[in-house]
Parts: structure tokens; sequence; C-alpha cells
């Protein structure tokens, strides 16, 4: 596409970016997938990622206007540079883990255009599983609305004028409204406003700094909108992820930043001291949560080999107790190399990563840890007691292990915890779709449940010895039916707005969508014995 001129720039994408390449680049070509596209330029500011993006990005994108930054200086001051080199009418501020609808920017123009009163529009936000993002439309926050909240009371009677303020939970999600706030993943603004606030409040690092804009855009006698008119699917915290504890402080940083500049102007009768104490307070139990939430696996692993060697010891000592009282440094030896054993070998194996688990994969890093355990004790004469009760033991925490992993995803839908084989369902048809099949099948990481067709019209009964069940259109049918989690998209054709579309009507609830990059079409005869690396939307 050729560049656009300065008399025919409408609107300026403003799209800061922190070592997500993959994410921008689908967000950028669902920009130029959608209408008016050739009439906006986008400007790309690297906070310092250091990861190649430019050259992953540009080469396919030439046209992108590319601000290389050498220190990563927060959210807000990119932004406010990447105005300064902005031409068109209107400001595009979005996420570069977000994909846009085929309608979304002319929605947006149109509705600006017919609502001169509008400062900011924000648009209906999906999560990948087409659930409703609560922070695209909310109150500002109060006292009273973080403890409803954080009480669980907003989750309670979300239909509450009172207790679901905050995220407007008791409005209709497809009324479009005014509030007081939208997403800083996507906001849609005049140039000439956005210069005339003074654009973002650069002490905000990350988080905090949408709210202060829409502060000050309605202090200067504008509206801020929810529009729902437009939907558009955020994979929400994707470069915060990189550092997720760092995204944590930094999130509690912006709440006390927005409570002392603004809590004189809107009066209240709590004093600040216990308002700091709150946020502080919550910060804690968050990161903290935040922290546990990562070692859980290990810490249930942990009580699950000890247990099993407790009980295992009780078969050949029928006083337990007075066994690890008279041997305790010999318990302690064999607790300590059982432990060791199965939890290296499994992180080593990759047991606590999505991508690398699976049924067999767990089976054998038992087995070695089982022989390592064997090892072990055989070289330690003094605390080989009992080779039988150990191989009772070591076959039965195998065992254990394996099966918590596979039965609680059956009952609690809980993918962080613990990962199951996923449930596939594949959207697309041809060379590349047939490497994906193959490749799913060698890696035995999941189930291909049925494969969709790109193309309306008629499709075969099957497609690489699967069921097809229909074409795109027919997605939510068949994820009900097949009771996918995984849905893989390996077609070239533009997905965007169908998915969005689909998305939008119908929750999934634990749904993860990968997809093929565009440049493995382009390079198809070149990797038919390669592996595929898919990009990943999940929640």
């Amino acid at each position: 596409m050729p560049q656009n001129t300065s008399d025919n720039t409408l609107i300026s994408v403003i799209v800061v970016n922190y070592k997500v390449p993959e994410c921008l680049k689908e967000m950028i070509r669902s920009i130029k997938n959608a209408s008016l596209s050739d009439r906006t330029e986008i400007i790309v500011v690297d906070n310092a990622s250091n990861d190649g993006s430019f050259e992953l990005i540009t080469s396919e994108f030439s046209e992108v206007k590319w601000v290389q930054l050498k220190n990563n200086i927060g959210f807000g001051k990119a932004c406010n540079i990447g105005a300064k080199n902005a031409r068109g009418e209107f400001l595009l501020l979005i996420n570069p883990d977000t994909v846009i609808a085929e309608n979304t920017l002319s929605v947006a123009v149109e509705f600006m255009n017919s609502n001169p009163d509008a400062g900011i529009m924000g648009p209906k936000i999906l999560n990948p599983d087409g659930s409703l993002q609560p922070g695209c439309r909310r109150s500002f926050p109060t006292p009273q609305n973080a403890f409803y909240r954080f009480s669980g009371l907003s989750k309670l009677f979300p239909k509450s004028p009172r207790f679901g303020k905050y995220n407007l939970t008791f409005l209709d999600q497809d009324q479009t409204t005014k509030v007081d706030a939208v997403s800083g993943s996507f906001m849609f603004i005049r140039r000439a406003q956005f210069v005339s606030i003074g654009g973002f409040d650069e002490q905000f690092f990350m988080y905090g700094e949408d709210l202060d804009l829409c502060w000050r855009m309605r202090e200067s006698g504008y509206s801020v909108w929810y529009n729902p008119e437009t939907q558009i699917i955020h994979h929400k915290g994707k470069s915060s992820a990189i550092n997720i504890i760092r995204s944590r402080f930094a999130f509690y940083e912006a709440m006390l930043i927005f409570t002392r500049k603004y809590r004189h102007k809107r009066g209240g009768y709590f004093p600040e001291w216990l308002i700091v104490f709150g946020i502080l307070f919550q910060a804690t139990l968050n990161i903290g949560a935040t922290l546990l939430s990562f070692f859980t696996p290990v810490l249930i692993d942990l009580a699950i080999i000890n247990l099993t060697l407790i009980a295992g010891i009780s078969l050949r000592f029928s006083d337990t107790l007075l066994f690890y009282s008279s041997h305790p440094y010999h318990a302690f030896i064999v607790h300590l190399l059982l432990s060791i054993s199965f939890l290296f070998l499994f992180a080593y194996n990759g047991i606590y990563s999505k991508s690398k688990y699976s049924i067999s994969n767990a089976l054998l890093s038992g087995l070695l840890a089982s022989l390592t355990f064997f090892a072990s004790v055989y070289f330690i004469q003094s605390v080989a007691f009992s080779r039988i009760a150990f191989g009772i033991v070591s076959l039965a925490t195998t065992i254990l292990l394996v099966s918590w992993r596979e039965i609680i995803p059956k009952v609690i839908k809980f993918k962080q915890l613990v990962f199951s084989p996923d449930q596939i369902l594949i959207v697309g048809n041809g060379p590349v779709a047939s490497l994906l099949i193959r490749q799913v099948e060698e890696m035995k990481s999941g189930k291909i449940k049925g494969i969709l067709w790109t193309e309306n019209g008629t499709w075969p009964g099957e497609y690489e010895g699967y069921q097809v069940l229909g074409s795109i259109s027919n997605l939510p049918n068949a994820i009900k039916a097949s009771k996918a989690d995984t849905l893989l998209i390996a077609t070239d054709l533009p997905w965007y707005s169908s998915v969005i579309e689909i998305l939008s009507r119908k929750k999934f609830k634990n749904l993860t969508i990968r997809w093929v990059p565009h440049e493995v079409f382009e390079q198809q005869n070149d990797i038919l014995h390669s592996e595929i690396k898919l990009n990943t939307f999940s929640v």
C-alpha cells in the first residue's frame, strides 16, 4: 500500500510496543483489513524491546512509522511521543495485543462526527473467550467502589447500581452510554483535543493513565462514551506478562498516584492514610496470590510426594511415629532425595510448562525420577532400609502426580493451575492446515475434535481423517458440541472480524485461540517439514 500523504490521513494509530512483536504484527494486519485503512497511518513507539521487533514488523509493513526508544519510558510518555508524530484528525491509542473488526475504524469515525460533544470513544472489548472485558466501561474509583469490588459484593450483586457501579455491570453491555472512563487498550480521540488537555500525564508509568486522561477530558467539557457498535479482542496484559510482578507494583503505584491527585477534588470522608493503607493491603494480597500461583503445582507435588512416602514407610514399619522419632536424620534424607528426584525431573522435562506437558512425558519423567531415587538410596546404604517399600512409593507417586493433573481439569476449569491435553478444533484446509494436524498428532499434546472449513458452501465429510463440522460460521455450535478448549486457526484469509463477531454473540470459558502466522503461508513450500510456531490468545 502506498504511503499516505498528509492531505488524506484521517486516523493516526499509535501503538506502544514492548517485546510482543507477534501480537503487534496481527494487530497491524487487522488494521490493514479494516475499512478506512487507506486513510490511516500507523505509528509504533518501541519501548526498548531489543528483540528484533523492528526488523520483523518493517519487513512486512514498510509503511509503518517506527519510533525507536533506547529506554522503556512507560506507556503514557511513549504515546505522547507518538502523538507528536501524528498527522491524522483522529488518534487511535491501541495496545499491540488486540485485533479489531473490519468496521471498527469506520464506526469510530462516524460516532465522533455524529457526537461533537464526545471526547473519547471506547468500543466493546472482548476477552478471547467472547466474554466482556469489564474494564472497557467503568466509573472512577472511589473507596466505596473499591470496597464493593474487593469484598466480592460486586460479583454477588452485579445488577445492583450500588454494588456494580465500578464496572457498570448493571447496564446492558450492548447499550451505547456515557461513562466515566474507558479502557486504555483502545481510545479513539480527536488529536486536537488530546493536545489541548496535554496528552497523558507522564507520572503514570503503566496503568492509571487512561483513567486520568478520561478525567481531564470530562473536566474540559467533553464526554467519554462506550460504544458497543463495534468490538475488538484484547488479550489483556500480554506486555505486562513479561514481568508480571513489576506490572502489579506499577498498577498499585498508579492507584496511589490517582488517589492523591484527585481525592480532594472528589471529596469524601475517608482520611488519606486509610485509603493508602487499603491500597497497600490489597497490593500485598494480590502480589502474594500471584507469587503463590506460580508455585502451587510444585507445592501440590511436594505434598503428594511426601505423604506417599509416609504411607509407604508405614507399610514397612508398624509404628511410623517411632521410626521418625528414632531416625530423624535418615527420614529427612529419604524425603529430600525423593522430593528432589521428582521435582527436578518434572521441571527439567517441562511438566510445569503447557507447551511440553503430556501424559506420556509425565509418566516418563516419573520413571526417570524413580530410577534416580533408587540410584541415590543404593549408594547411601544407611537409608536403603526397604527397597520394596521405596518401589511401591515411587510407582504410587508417579501415578498420583499424573492423576491429579488429569482429574482436576475435568472437575475445575482452571488451566493456570494444571495443564491437560487440549481439546482442539482446527479452522482451515490446505497444506498448512494439514501440516498443523500432523504436528498436533506427533506432539500428542491434544486431541483434535474436528475441522472447520474456511469457505462457506460445500465441504467434505472428513479432512485428514477428522470430521468436518461445517464452516467457520458454525464455530459456536462446534465448540459447544465438541467441548473444545483450543481453537487453532490455519488460514491466510482475514478471520479477525468473523471470530470477533462470533465471540461477541457467545461466551466460551477458558478458550484458547492460536493461529498460524501470516508469513507461514507465503513460505509454505519451505516449511512442509518444519514445526509451525503459533501465536496465542488465551484466558
